[in-house]
């Protein structure tokens, strides 16, 4: 292991991890409202190419199961860390819009995720995935 300081300040590790979570828990949140919304237009593949254009070093293939099966088996405890950095971003002084619908999204997919439809199929692959968390979406509406 190799241990580095972080920054000049005590709380700077804390600090750099809670606010690249927005990135993080932010691309799974996108990932998950694109690509259901791609699954159900039928336009995954074109969508997922798409993308690769514009950001050639990302793998979606495998992006795309990995951020919808992190949700799926994290989301609850995702949303609630991410109410923190919410408090976080506000005590720093910026408004934490997209920080605080990530917490909708996150905690809306934990509790799908929760569900045994969807459970049995996060390592089928991106379409079983899709598919679960689609029909489990819709009757949830």
């Amino acid at each position: 292991m190799r241990a580095s300081v972080a920054g000049p300040g005590v709380g700077a590790a804390a600090a750099i991890k809670m606010i690249r979570s927005v990135i993080m828990k932010g691309m799974e949140a996108l990932t998950l409202e694109c690509f259901l919304a791609a699954a159900r237009a039928g336009v995954v593949d074109e969508v997922a190419a798409s993308l690769k254009n514009n950001y050639p070093g990302i793998e979606w293939a495998k992006v795309i199961p990995y951020n919808l099966e992190r949700m799926a088996s994290h989301g609850e405890r995702r949303a609630a860390e991410m109410e923190e950095v919410a408090a976080t971003l506000r005590e720093l002084g910026v408004e934490p819009l997209m920080t605080t619908a990530i917490v909708k999204r996150q905690r809306e997919m934990g509790e799908i995720g929760a569900q045994q439809s969807v459970r049995s199929v996060l390592d089928k692959g991106r379409a079983a995935i899709l598919g679960a968390i689609s029909a489990a979406a819709h009757d949830r509406h």
